[in-house]
């Protein structure tokens, strides 16, 4: 299978992707798995937009990202799978992706979210999707980028979300 790789950003393409997770990967490509996304004709043309040139950039639903996934992983093209919360991955892994780490890189703070680092806030809904996807042995890392060290999501989410309630 091809190296495939996820990251959590609720800004989905932007100026961190580009440039220092573009040239970490090496990537040929972008899937960017959302189902809102998918079907904004707006949203999708700014993201083609601002992707670089010589990458490949698919803007798709949760259903058409695992087609496309699989496709690229029997392909063996470096891939970066971009979603903006944890459900679009916890689905495409009941669907039978294989999922063995995500990397979050930020989630903003809104209504209904507490904040979990500087750059990661949850609802009490993905905390619980976390969970699950920790729980399925899906390793969660927070990283803005390559060159930061990593910090367990787990451990932190851990203080504020204990599993079995808030």
């Amino acid at each position: 299978m091809g190296n495939v790789n996820y990251r959590i950003d609720d800004r989905l393409i932007h100026g961190q992707v580009i440039t220092a997770w573009t040239r970490y990967y090496k990537l040929e490509k972008i899937i960017i798995v959302d189902d809102q996304v998918a079907v904004d004709p707006i949203q999708r043309q700014i993201i083609k937009a601002v992707a670089p040139p010589n990458i490949v950039v698919d803007v798709l639903s949760v259903k058409d990202g695992y087609e496309a996934i699989v496709n690229a992983s029997e392909a063996q093209t470096s891939t970066l799978v971009l979603v903006k919360g944890p459900k679009a991955l916890l689905s495409l892994l009941e669907m039978g992706i294989d999922i063995k780490e995500v990397i979050i890189g930020g989630m903003q703070f809104i209504s209904g979210r507490k904040q979990i680092t500087r750059t990661v806030s949850v609802t009490p809904e993905e905390a619980e999707e976390f969970w699950k996807l920790h729980e399925k042995g899906v390793e969660l890392a927070i990283q803005l980028v390559p060159t930061e060290r990593r910090s367990q999501l787990v451990t932190m989410l851990s203080k504020i979300f204990p599993r079995g309630g808030q």
